[in-house]
């Protein structure tokens, strides 16, 4: 996950490396700890201004001058996230089902919509505009919790793309840790919020409700929008989904868990 760097910084730059763009202090390499790092052209490691990460396929440019400490974080490995699950939040229209299934992939999970744990009368309500009770959504949540736990009692990896709007909601699902604290928010099930920007969201869900692809129509977004609740006490990742669907996913599996 991570390399501890002490080094020499010169400017402000952006690391680029096989599509992972890091913000950081360009640098000359000094010492680098917890991970092996090899030249190019047989160069010195002090003056290298390009060097192979471990395997071979992550590069970081590199330059000059005065001291400091950098902690460079690399995308977890597959196996980082066994017996753990992700839970892409957000409104509808945020990308959670599209980055969902990406991300299953990547990490080789299994993927859960939430969408397909609603009731037909969830649905229905929904298609016609209504929003829908707290008596409608927690048996959607338990359901949920209970098809994580499932799969994280068979140490499987999971990811989930559910509004999971409120704090209260997100308990429900945190929950489906069996060692889980109410409260504390130190759980297995980890969550992402996609966060994008209103103008954007209604022309997603216009044009979505256009190709007929889904039920929520696009005058339940506001209602969505007065709901989305976070505590920055719950340590959630916010990222930017506007961003390339691979920038998304890097980013993802570089700071979560």
């Amino acid at each position: 996950g991570k390399v501890c760097v002490h080094s020499t910084v010169s400017s402000h730059t952006l690391w680029d490396y096989t599509g992972y763009v890091v913000a950081a202090s360009s640098f000359e390499l000094n010492q680098v700890e917890n991970q092996s790092l090899g030249t190019e052209n047989g160069q010195d490691q002090r003056d290298a201004q390009n060097l192979v990460i471990s395997e071979g396929v992550n590069h970081l440019m590199l330059s000059t001058s005065s001291t400091c400490n950098c902690v460079i974080s690399f995308p977890k490995m597959a196996s980082d996230y066994k017996g753990k699950a992700i839970v892409l939040v957000g409104v509808s229209g945020a990308g959670k089902s599209t980055i969902g299934e990406m991300l299953g992939r990547a990490v080789h999970g299994r993927f859960l919509d939430a969408d397909d744990y609603h009731s037909e009368s969830n649905k229905e309500k929904m298609k016609n505009g209504i929003p829908l009770s707290e008596e409608d959504r927690v048996p959607w949540l338990e359901a949920l919790r209970n098809s994580l736990r499932r799969g994280l009692v068979d140490n499987e990896t999971l990811v989930l793309a559910c509004s999971a709007l409120q704090k209260r909601y997100r308990e429900i699902l945190r929950s489906a840790d069996p060692n889980y604290e109410p409260g504390s928010y130190a759980s297995i099930v980890k969550f992402v919020l996609l966060d994008v920007g209103d103008e954007v969201l209604a022309a997603r869900l216009v044009k979505r409700a256009a190709e007929g692809k889904h039920f929520m129509p696009a005058n339940l977004l506001q209602t969505q929008l007065d709901l989305l609740q976070i505590d920055e006490a719950e340590g959630i990742l916010k990222v930017d989904a506007t961003m390339d669907p691979d920038t998304i996913l890097k980013t993802i599996q570089t700071f979560v868990i």
